[in-house]
């Protein structure tokens, strides 16, 4: 055991209930808790840090008991609390767990998806008309997006998978105005997670909408190529930034929102561009849009690299953040709002049983709601079966999910079942 001031490193055998952990050897995204700094409130939270793979851990004897006391399960709560919230970015509000995605007033995830869907075409709809403008290179007007932003946080606010659904699924068409709007709605729930004031989801909202419009200007054959990108291309690829800033002067925006679309591929140790700026001369809601602009480019992939998992772009993101790339609360926030396994992934369970991502709840974020499609045996069922990870029957077999799984790859998915359709 090695002890620093209040902090004790012990080996996972000698952890016991009320202890305080504030550091374990493994990574925060294969944790199975959604912070490192937690309680230890009884056995079966233990046997889930050995079940990661824990094998040494920090502990805090100011929040919590030793190895050599004995401390009531609920001790230390108070201190829990206080440790989970203190790792909220401090540039932005302070972010908390949001509400899971039902609550007896919320309307399901079916009932919102009509609603959610509706508002998808609006969107679709006047973004293709502001991006027909803009290659045109005509003046635009952006009064008729005020209101879809607040259409967006009111759907958010009342089951926020509906969006998170849309917001996953593929597309082969219009790449342009889908990147727009699934940036724009994985940026509001974010923003929505950390607790944003109105005027700043505003802000983010709008840059979200439009920190593509230089795009427009480039030959839409390099979004999503599927070879290596040429210095040249690069070079042309740069530009987009510089043309979305001329093409975007005459429009009512704001000049926050001007600068957040100018910095979204800065980055944060200064790599990025086209300025080269640091972490200390960006604006926070820049550090945000460049996380969830990276995170939707991997999943749909939107660069000339092959597009990724959601959950393997989760961690790609997250190991860019722990090289300075990225901010790293801001990945570690956007992880917790969309859970180790985002909506629509497709998942392996320790059954045997194959299944898809419906919903995930920020305070349960390993165990989510599933459609299953394959039984034990790895045969496609007659129909889906619909299984609430975290409100399991206690005379049923206890499903957990055990690894992502490819629905390209004909061995994970042979009859196509696990492959979100268009909803």
């Amino acid at each position: 055991m090695a002890r620093t001031n209040t902090l004790l490193s012990i080996p996972i055998s000698q952890l016991r209930a009320g202890m305080f952990i504030v550091k374990l050897d493994i990574p925060w995204i294969d944790s199975p808790f959604l912070r490192h700094s937690r309680l230890i409130k009884g056995e079966q939270d233990i046997e889930k840090l050995k079940g990661a793979n824990v094998k040494n851990l920090v502990i805090d004897l100011s929040k919590g008991c030793g190895p050599e006391l004995s401390r009531h399960t609920t001790t230390g709560q108070q201190a829990d609390t206080e440790a989970e919230t203190e790792q909220a970015n401090p540039q932005l509000q302070q972010a908390s767990p949001i509400p899971s995605p039902k609550t007896s007033q919320a309307p399901s995830l079916k009932e919102e998806l009509n609603e959610a869907k509706l508002l998808r075409s609006k969107i679709r709809a006047v973004m293709g008309n502001i991006m027909d403008s803009l290659e045109r290179e005509l003046a635009i007007k952006t009064a008729e997006l005020s209101p879809i932003i607040d259409d967006t946080l009111a759907s958010l606010e009342r089951n926020n998978q509906a969006l998170m659904n849309l917001a996953h699924l593929s597309r082969k068409t219009q790449k342009l105005a889908d990147h727009a709007f699934s940036t724009f709605c994985l940026s509001l729930n974010l923003a929505t997670y950390l607790k944003l004031t109105k005027d700043e989801q505003h802000v983010l909202g709008l840059a979200a909408l439009m920190h593509e419009a230089g795009w427009t200007q480039l030959p839409q054959q390099l979004l999503g190529k599927r070879t290596a990108y040429s210095p040249t291309e690069l070079k042309l690829i740069h530009t987009h930034i510089a043309n979305g800033r001329k093409l975007l002067k005459k429009a009512d925006l704001p000049e926050l929102v001007l600068r957040i679309i100018d910095e979204h591929h800065e980055l944060v140790d200064g790599s990025g561009y086209p300025n080269g700026l640091n972490a200390e001369k960006l604006h926070p809601l820049s550090l945000l849009l460049s996380v969830v602009d990276r995170y939707d480019e991997m999943v749909h992939q939107l660069t000339d690299k092959p597009g990724m998992l959601p959950t393997n772009a989760l961690r790609k993101l997250y190991v860019e953040a722990d090289a300075g790339k990225y901010d790293k609360q801001t990945v570690t926030a956007l992880i917790a709002s969309l859970g180790i396994y985002p909506v629509t992934s497709a998942v392996l369970l320790n059954t045997g049983e194959k299944a898809i991502v419906l919903e995930v709840f920020s305070d349960a974020h390993l165990q989510p709601v599933l459609e299953v499609h394959y039984d034990t045996l790895g045969n496609p069922l007659p129909s889906a079966i619909k299984v609430n990870l975290r409100d399991q029957r206690d005379d049923a077999p206890s499903r957990a999910i055990v690894n992502v799984l490819d629905p390209a790859n004909p061995i994970d998915d042979p009859a196509r079942r696990l492959q979100p359709e268009d909803i």
